[in-house]
């Protein structure tokens, strides 16, 4: 099948893209269009996200701001712009052109809004080629749809400050919307192109993530539901989830029929169409159309599995996490747990985040779900030290139960007292834990 690729660029950017794209001479259709201001790109990624299996999307902020949003459809997002090493030739080039340059009044305008400096001489001293991306990255992480839709704003005026007092010469730009009202204050300016072979390699990429999510779609899914409290397992209520079950799926024009297994109901189908009921892994419908049709709370658990066996086995695990903490929970094909659905708790659970979690969990006497999750809220935070209190909030446990946890993980070498922690208020000093989990 010939894929299409939408590629995303500011106004600026459409003719030298699509000039680019022109010359690419791959096996898929690749269409150019064009967004105002990072507040609508979200609105131009949605007018194409139907029709076409993925996009390439000027700059990492622009992708961002589409990310930042929900979306109906997600595609896979491949992000392009000029490269580090591009902007370190760009930048030779200009001193090759002219010796006299002095590159503390050449600013790099993406360096605006990061701390570090946004003149050459500290993208070229201070900063390296190997430190540069992951800087980047991690603050563009770090962005709110709020902030992204200011970035532009805030650097176009810093520039004009600049501009205005003398502090600068030139700026080598990468937010090419602000460029025509550089250009109108007279501030010369210079937009280095991503070269053809980096753009071909980043479409090359975005085909072949886009061929891993089609066989991904496909993947067998085992919703596995059943009563909450095993108070309700009863024949009776069984028998009302598979009605209730059977409904929701002729409404949601879906396939499958429910079966009864035991304690209780199942059902197959496939990930493109968990995506849908999900809204991409973030809310359960099914179980909000169950919470309205019983007289009892369920249980939904979600399994996606490389084979129908694995799909079973990750629907049980997910139904048993929906019993213990509410809601509902997806395991994927890796292992890792999703959930709980429609929370703002709600967490990704990475099954790979260390290789020994079985031995760990073993030798704290905890279960390996329990690790997974001290393991999420160390992720979540950006930091291994934490307090009983904290990781009772995190864990949306009780401050009890976060204390057998640490005990248990100070028993077994996982957790140490770091130091303690003294307030203003009377009451006992805080001690707080360091976790280590690398053994």
């Amino acid at each position: 099948m010939r894929r299409k690729i939408v590629a995303i660029t500011s106004q600026y950017l459409k003719e030298p893209i699509s000039q680019i794209v022109s010359e690419l001479k791959l096996n898929c259709d690749i269409q150019v269009v064009s967004y105002n201001k990072f507040d609508t790109i979200s609105e131009v990624y949605d007018s194409y996200a139907g029709d076409t299996d993925g996009f390439l999307i000027s700059g990492k902020i622009a992708k961002a701001a589409i990310e930042s949003t929900a979306h109906a459809y997600n595609r896979p997002i491949v992000s392009f712009e000029i490269d580090i090493a591009g902007l370190y030739r760009a930048l030779l080039n200009l001193l090759i052109s002219n010796r006299d340059l002095d590159m503390d009044r050449i600013i790099l305008d993406f360096l605006i809004p990061i701390d570090g400096g946004c003149t050459a001489t500290a993208f070229l001293k201070e900063l390296d080629i190997d430190t540069v991306p992951p800087h980047i990255n991690n603050w563009t992480k770090a962005l709110t749809r709020t902030s992204i839709s200011t970035i532009e704003n805030h650097v176009l005026s810093e520039l004009i400050r600049m501009w205005n007092n003398n502090e600068m010469d030139m700026v080598l730009c990468q937010y090419s919307n602000i460029l025509p009202e550089l250009r109108a204050h007279g501030i010369p300016t210079i937009y280095p192109l991503p070269s053809v072979s980096h753009i071909r390699d980043l479409a090359n990429e975005l085909l072949s993530t886009i061929e891993l999510e089609h066989m991904r779609s496909n993947l067998p899914v085992i919703i596995n539901v059943s009563p909450h409290s095993s108070t309700d397992n009863t024949p009776e209520n069984i028998h009302q989830i598979y009605v209730c079950m059977e409904d929701f799926f002729k409404k949601n024009l879906m396939n499958c029929i429910p079966q009864k297994v035991d304690n209780h109901c199942s059902a197959l189908t496939t990930v493109e169409m968990l995506r849908h009921i999900t809204h991409n892994s973030k809310v359960c419908e099914l179980n909000e159309f169950l919470t309205g049709k019983l007289h009892f709370e369920c249980a939904v658990g979600y399994g996606i599995g490389a084979n129908f066996d694995n799909a079973i086995r990750n629907s049980v695990n997910a139904r048993k996490e929906a019993v213990q903490f509410g809601k509902s929970f997806i395991q994927n094909e890796n292992g890792d747990m999703i959930g709980p659905l429609g929370s703002s708790d709600r967490r990704v659970i990475q099954n790979q985040y260390v290789q020994n979690l079985g031995k760990i969990a073993k030798q704290c006497n905890l279960s390996p779900v329990t690790i997974k999750k001290v393991l999420a809220s160390m992720h979540a935070a950006g930091s291994n030290k934490i307090t009983t209190h904290e990781l009772a909030e995190r864990m949306g446990s009780t401050v009890r139960n976060a204390n057998r946890i640490i005990q248990n993980l100070e028993n077994g070498g996982v957790a140490r007292l770091a130091y303690t922690q003294t307030t203003n208020a009377k009451g006992r000093p805080v001690k707080v834990y360091e976790l280590d989990f690398n053994f």
